[in-house]
């Protein structure tokens, strides 16, 4: 991975912090390329292994202040999973009156984390026991977050994201169909005119989000680390909002069993018997079809639009995903709905 000089400045200012805040010493830095801008690096230390994650400015800081507040709160999100049900890296404890997010004098926002072993496996290719053990550790997640926490809080401030909305889709989907005519080729109109009748044939209970709650969102195969047909960790926290869990649930389905266009039958029902294991009421039969078209409802405006043919490489599996599942709609009946 090409580092630049302005990468390598931030990395030693970082360190800096380090040394003098917690005593650490940095023997070897190696950065990671994965994720979009934001940079990333493995530390060997004499105090163990770290994980550092230094956020893009260029990324997020056109969202404003607001931003960086909810991914403050998504770190604390995952410091009470951490302690209440292990699954994911244990954050590095900041000095009193600091966040999670941490900075450095020059204004750097980065977060340091346990260092969590495990390999990655390829989207679209788990096996029944690696989609068993990650229903059971998405079901724990939701448990932990949920099952004791917001609802017996009835917190009424907090308003999920995401809900379904028909009028607000069909605009959307109107606005971005003029922009693709002009300005699309054959197969982004192809895609959205398909997108279009799926959204204009939607019924009423394809509009129905289920319970709401405290979800991952993010919880696609580059984040989850497996030994074997064990998942070892969840990681990338950043994306926790209060939403709806299923959500969690139709992502990890489209990111680890669809394959070549192919929805895996056998892992998927091993998903959702890892996940009834531990949240038995839950996940009705039918739940991982509603799931899957809630993130379809969601995610195809994301995917789909006049540029996705310039996509990289994750983005471009994101397309496929959507433009597949679209494809196959009503075929969707068969597959998930009696899981």
């Amino acid at each position: 991975m090409h580092t630049t000089t302005q990468d390598k400045q931030i990395l030693d200012r970082i360190q800096e912090k380090l040394r003098k805040q917690y005593g650490m010493r940095v023997e070897n830095a190696a950065p990671i390329a994965r994720g979009l801008l934001n940079l990333k690096w493995r530390l060997e230390t004499n105090k163990g292994a770290w994980f550092v994650k230094c956020y893009s400015t260029e990324r997020y800081g056109k969202h404003g202040a607001r931003v960086w507040e909810e991914i403050e709160h998504a770190l604390t999100k995952q410091a009470e999973l951490r302690a209440l049900d292990g699954l994911c890296p244990n954050l590095l404890e900041p000095a009193e009156g600091e966040s999670y997010m941490q900075r450095t004098p020059e204004g750097d926002r980065f977060v340091v984390m346990e260092l969590c072993e495990g390999r990655l496996i390829e989207a679209g290719t788990m096996s029944a026991g690696q989609m068993y053990s990650l229903g059971r550790a998405a079901a724990r997640m939701h448990r932990a977050w949920n099952d004791a926490g917001v609802q017996a809080q009835g917190d009424s401030t907090l308003k999920p994201l995401w809900p379904l909305s028909r009028e607000q889709m069909e605009q959307t989907w109107e606005e971005r169909w003029a922009h693709a005519v002009e300005n699309g080729s054959a197969g982004v109109r192809s895609a959205m005119q398909l997108q279009g009748a799926i959204i204009r044939a939607l019924r009423d209970e394809d509009l129905v989000e289920g319970t709401p709650g405290w979800t991952h969102l993010d919880l696609w195969a580059d984040n989850l680390l497996f030994h074997d047909h064990a998942l070892s960790a969840v990681v990338d926290f950043d994306r926790v909002r209060y939403a709806y869990p299923r959500l969690d649930l139709g992502r990890a389905v489209l990111s680890c069993t669809l394959r070549d266009g192919t929805f895996c039958e056998e892992p998927i029902a091993a998903f959702a018997e890892g996940y009834r294991s531990v949240r038995p009421d839950e996940l009705p039969r039918g739940g991982l079809l509603a799931a899957v078209r809630h993130v379809w409802c969601v995610e195809s405006f994301w995917w789909i639009h006049a540029g996705m043919e310039s996509f990289s490489v994750a983005p471009a599996r994101f397309a496929s995903e959507m433009v597949d599942t679209a494809k196959q709609w009503e075929a969707l009946e068969a597959i998930l709905g009696g899981v």
